[in-house]
């Protein structure tokens, strides 16, 4: 047997030597199991949430329409079915590519930032909706985002996965940097806010306003911190539940590390999150077909005239009337409607998982982070039973 000699390469590193093939991971980790399952009851908490504030809201507003509804629409995705046939990829290749990426991958975006916006508007009666609304999704998210995230988290990085039970003890040691982090972030922004208001105030009063306009510097600095508070928000709030994920962070710590690598590597974020995005779009229509076959094959092959159960590449698609159906044919409907929650399930799931993966990657080109580097937890103390 010929001696190869210890210079010669016997495996490739790939992730090593091209950091970015990590991204390629992300369908398989986010199609586990564990993860489809939590991402899943997130999704219907939110739903419930969501239309539980709608009731509440119309109740209100008699006159809104409740074919439209304010918090959840993102979830819904398109309602409108005749528009989406009208529109062929054929015909439309960029119109119907568009919709396709808002249906799937930008819905966690649209939601969440959605969410955030509306907390900052302040309008009228709608105050206490939008504000409620906003901190049920930080709770739902920051428990079930929290889990997600933590369970890729060891994936991604010593390919293990945690008990239950340990999974549960790090959200109970660190899960308060999940919530806490976020909550730094938009106590800076109110912080902000108040001095620029504060100076709106006094330049009513003729005694003031000349000295209001001689320190309105001071206001543009204020306004100043805000966008970069708000941007970076806006940008990089999800690397927040992965530094907590990853390294243990404390809510300060994950708002440093969110801030550093948003705005230490700027195009290198972009780009990750555009070919994440890419990939997850192919892996939503997979998924779609998966599905919708799923649905296809039970009603056609059982004779179930439930036609309006498929919703092609729609991640959750209603009827607009459950009129003129018999009670077992709306059952039928909403356990087909719980079927597609599985898209959902998964855009929501390579959400986080692009996440985690995306803040590997910068924390690797910022800080010179291995990728094996993660937080463990420590091993419980054996219970000693008291000298007699």
């Amino acid at each position: 047997m010929k001696d190869l000699g210890e210079g010669t390469i016997r495996r490739i590193d790939w992730q090593e030597l091209t950091p970015v093939v990590l991204l390629l991971r992300i369908f398989n980790t986010a199609t586990g199991i564990r993860v489809l399952f939590l991402s899943l009851i997130g999704i219907l908490l939110t739903l419930i949430a969501g239309y539980g504030i709608n009731c509440n809201s119309f109740k209100s507003h008699e006159t809104r329409n409740f074919q439209e509804p304010v918090y959840i629409e993102p979830l819904l995705g398109f309602q409108n079915q005749q528009q989406q046939q009208q529109i062929s990829f054929r015909e439309h290749p960029a119109e119907y590519s568009w919709q396709l990426v808002r249906r799937s991958v930008l819905v966690p975006w649209d939601i969440f930032s959605i969410a955030g916006i509306r907390l900052f508007r302040l309008e009228g009666n709608s105050i206490g909706a939008y504000t409620a609304w906003f901190f049920v999704l930080l709770f739902i998210w920051t428990f079930f985002g929290g889990m997600i995230c933590r369970t890729i988290a060891l994936r991604l990085t010593i390919d293990q996965s945690e008990s239950d039970k340990e999974l549960w003890q790090f959200i109970k040691q660190r899960g308060t940097g999940f919530l806490s982090s976020v909550i730094i972030i938009v106590l800076g922004i109110l912080f902000c806010l108040i001095p620029i208001k504060c100076f709106g105030w006094l330049f009513a009063y003729p005694v003031f306003d000349y000295l209001t306009a001689v320190l309105f510097p001071v206001t543009i600095l204020f306004g100043f911190f805000v966008m970069i508070l708000v941007i970076g928000l806006f940008l990089g709030w999800s690397l927040l539940f992965a530094a907590v994920s990853v390294d243990g962070s404390d809510g300060f710590d994950a708002v440093s590390r969110m801030f550093s690598y948003v705005y230490q590597r700027p195009l290198h974020y972009l780009v990750y999150w555009t070919v994440s995005g890419i990939l997850g779009v192919l892996g939503f229509v997979f998924v779609s077909i998966f599905v919708d076959g799923i649905i296809f094959l039970t009603y056609k092959f059982g004779g179930f005239p439930v036609q309006t159960a498929i919703s092609s590449f729609g991640c959750l698609t209603l009827p607009e009337t459950y009129a003129g159906l018999s009670p077992p044919e709306n059952l039928i409907l909403i356990w087909c409607a719980m079927v597609q929650l599985m898209k959902l399930a998964y855009v929501f799931a390579w959400f986080w998982t692009s996440s985690v993966a995306i803040y590997l990657l910068l924390r690797r080109s910022v800080d010179a982070t291995p990728f094996n580097e993660v937080y463990r937890l420590a091993p419980a103390k054996p219970r000693t039973l008291p000298k007699l």
